[in-house]
């Protein structure tokens, strides 16, 4: 053996002959000390071989031509940038008996008339009966493809060696151990496959080969549903899942069974489903056959999503599927994908037995996720940077984490000659790369950057939330011992001006939760259930996306009471949003923090509030938002100083004192107003002085009243 002194490029013998006269040929360059002609394994630098016959060929080429009819895999490529790195010499034997093999086969076979496997075992014996075999070697050609088989592998061959090669003698018996299906392409993947989030979906999978094998009484079709989120990881699930107990697969997509004339697509689904049926009962395969629909949404669609124009060509071809799938016989499995279950029509959910979700990633599973994907992609990223993607990475799928690698790739490649590191590439990346579940509706997602710290004083209320909420949120396993239950709702209610938008969107980023905010302009519609719809799907949005806060602005005017609600007309949407945002509330289901939904509302009439949203359960948390006392005034004041350029002369403390009843919006009305009039005074000014404050305080007013402010504490004495 010439073990690690070969190094030569390979190509298909082709190129330079025609190979189906001189089949297993592989010529070496001449003049290199290889071994003397005769049958070789010709191993390439992939770990593949390939048998064949080895001579040299004169020339001045330094590279080898190589045959790839008998190889080691199914998948041989001596295409694909490869190397002959060693020759393995073989000896020739004519003693073998029995050559049991197994035979790959595709669709196109089994359109014939007529498939039995008398006829596949002479087929199959002809085209090898002048080819030199191995043990474990597998046998393709185009000849082959032609007939409908896509290869035949050599299962075993106990009379020959290991450094043999051996042909089909007259007398020999050939045993066709297995017929299988080649794999559809769409299912082949290259890369490696993670099982975190998949856990779950796999053993019901796993269950239902093992009814499959069982005899039952009743007859039933052996069906699945696997339903996800757009990019979570079914076709891969499914495509491990084939692999794992190499199913005999056939694929149905729309694109290939969809046909422009009526009745064409139901014809091609009966052929499918036929050749499904031809394959159990004339080839007898060993393993378990799967009939594979992806993207059943788009075959079946419901009648409400569905075109009146189309409605009659949809049922057609649903009426049939329906049918193919009930007569399904024993043994057979059907596997349905839906990105969109919503959208399917209820009989066809109604056909498949088991329904299998594959739920969104949770952190935990989000954060093995990147370490196993930033390995492959040989990136060194740090504990605290994959916590930190971890933490921040709500209703990303593995799509959507394979995209934000694939942009810190481009970028690292572009910038790793500046200061930039890969560290804060991937920040950069994250703020720019929004999730597929946010992309999929018109209800904005946001993640929130500043927390209290923007917020000028209110330290009691500030306490308060990080008692009532933020400590249910991070510390649930304790809440969870006490038997304590998270949080679901939050209203916060005070004088306008006072920052409870703020507060709900620094609460938001405090919890690490996202950001979703809404009012009454955007949920009313002129078409009627289009706003309860849209709260829907405000909810469903925010269950992808979890931990999410949802933020109702204005909420008085959403919904309102029922008392005063009561007449027609904007009345009675009032009426049924009111009745969709109660059933959403009361559904939401707190597991933890990671799947935690918290609903805060802000109102500046706290009355108009309706009595079932205000009970236990629902708004847990009433939280008044005072008008700013004079501490928490000079700590607004203090951060407007940073953002404006104030003089030395401007005693803060002072203007804090006589803006009494200022709300937050007041006072920040205030400083631009002085900035206005040192503006005005001189416009090369650089600094805002105390004249300007003073003329400013001379003419503005607060925008609240004793008595307002008033109410609002009469109001929270109500719920003491």
């Amino acid at each position: 053996m010439l073990e690690n002194k070969l190094n030569f490029p390979v190509f298909p013998l082709s190129l330079l002959d025609d190979s189906e006269h001189q089949p297993q040929r592989c010529y070496v360059p001449a003049g290199e000390d290889v071994l003397e002609t005769g049958w070789c394994r010709c191993h390439l630098s992939d770990g593949s071989y390939s048998v064949c016959w080895v001579t040299t060929r004169s020339g001045s080429e330094t590279c080898c031509f190589l045959d790839g009819i008998v190889t080691s895999s199914s998948r041989f490529a001596p295409t694909t940038n490869q190397r002959l790195v060693k020759l393995e010499p073989l000896k020739l034997v004519s003693s073998v008996k029995r050559i049991p093999c197994v035979v790959t086969v595709t669709e196109e076979l089994l359109q014939r008339p007529q498939v039995a496997l008398e006829d596949l075992r002479d087929d199959v014996r002809v085209f090898l009966r002048h080819l030199k075999l191995t043990r474990g070697c597998s046998v393709q050609h185009r000849r082959l493809a032609q007939l409908g088989i896509a290869s035949v592998e050599i299962f075993d061959a106990p009379e020959v060696g290991l450094d043999e090669c051996f042909e089909i003698a007259r007398n020999a018996q050939l045993l066709l151990v297995d017929t299988r299906l080649a794999v559809p392409y769409p299912l082949v993947c290259s890369s490696r496959y993670l099982l975190h989030s998949f856990e779950t979906a796999m053993e019901a999978l796993e269950r239902l080969v093992e009814t499959s094998k069982r005899d039952f009484t009743h007859r039933f079709p052996t069906t699945a549903l696997v339903v996800g989120p757009v990019g979570c990881g079914k076709s891969r699930l499914l495509g491990e899942f084939l692999r794992r107990h190499s199913c005999n697969c056939f694929y149905i997509t729309s694109s290939q069974v969809l046909r422009s004339y009526p009745g064409e697509t139901e014809e091609e689904l009966r052929r499918i489903f036929q050749a499904a049926e031809t394959f159990k009962e004339q080839l007898h395969p060993l393993l378990p056959i799967l009939i594979l629909i992806e993207d059943l949404e788009l075959l079946c669609p419901s009648t409400s999503s569905a075109d009146a124009k189309d409605a009659s060509n949809s049922l057609r071809i649903s009426a049939q599927l329906y049918k193919l799938i009930d007569a399904l016989p024993q043994g057979i499995i059907c596997v349905a994908t839906s990105g969109f279950p919503d959208s399917l029509h209820e009989h066809a959910r109604r056909r498949f037995v088991r329904e299998i979700s594959i739920e969104m990633p949770s952190e935990e599973q989000r954060r093995q996720l990147l370490e196993d994907l930033c390995q492959e992609q040989a990136l060194e990223v740090s504990e605290s940077l994959l916590e930190h993607l971890a933490r921040n990475t709500q209703g990303y799928v593995m799509a959507d984490l394979a995209l934000l690698l694939r942009r810190v790739q481009q970028e690292w490649l572009t910038k790793r000659d500046t200061c930039s590191s890969l560290d804060q590439i991937f920040r950069q990346s994250l703020l720019r790369t929004q999730p597929s579940a946010s992309r999929a509706t018109d209800v904005r997602v946001s993640k929130m950057t500043e927390g209290f710290e923007a917020i000028g004083g209110m330290e009691s209320l500030k306490r308060t939330l990080q008692v009532s909420v933020l400590a249910g949120l991070r510390q649930s396993a304790a809440f969870a011992r006490f038997g304590l239950s998270l949080p679901k709702g939050v209203l916060l209610y005070g004088p306008p001006g006072c920052a409870k938008t703020t507060i709900a969107k620094c609460l938001a980023r405090e919890a690490n939760m996202t950001f979703i905010a809404t009012s009454a302009a955007e949920v009313y519609s002129p078409y009627v259930g289009c706003a309860e719809r849209f709260i829907s799907r405000i909810f469903d949005t925010a269950r992808k996306n979890a931990p999410c806060l949802i933020f109702l602005d204005e909420i008085d005017s959403l919904v309102g009471r029922r008392t005063v609600s009561s007449g027609g007309g904007g009345g009675q949407v009032q009426l049924r949003i009111l009745s969709t945002l109660l059933t959403e509330m009361d559904g939401i289901v707190g597991g933890g923090s990671q799947q935690h939904i918290l609903v805060v509302a802000a109102t500046n009439r706290p009355d108009m509030i309706d009595d079932a949203l205000m009970r236990p359960g629902r708004f847990d948390k009433l939280i008044h938002v005072p008008a700013p006392d004079a501490d928490s005034r000079l700590a607004l004041l203090r951060l407007h100083a940073r953002r404006m350029p104030f003089h030395a002369d401007v005693d803060l403390e002072t203007i804090a004192s006589l803006t009494e009843r200022y709300s937050g919006a007041d006072l920040c009305n205030l400083c631009n107003e002085a900035a206005i009039e040192a503006f005005q005074r001189d416009f090369e000014a650089t600094e805002i002085q105390w004249q300007d404050f003073e003329k400013v305080l001379g003419k503005q007013k607060s925008s609240l009243t004793q008595s307002q402010i008033d109410s609002y504490y009469r109001f929270a004495y109500r719920f003491l």
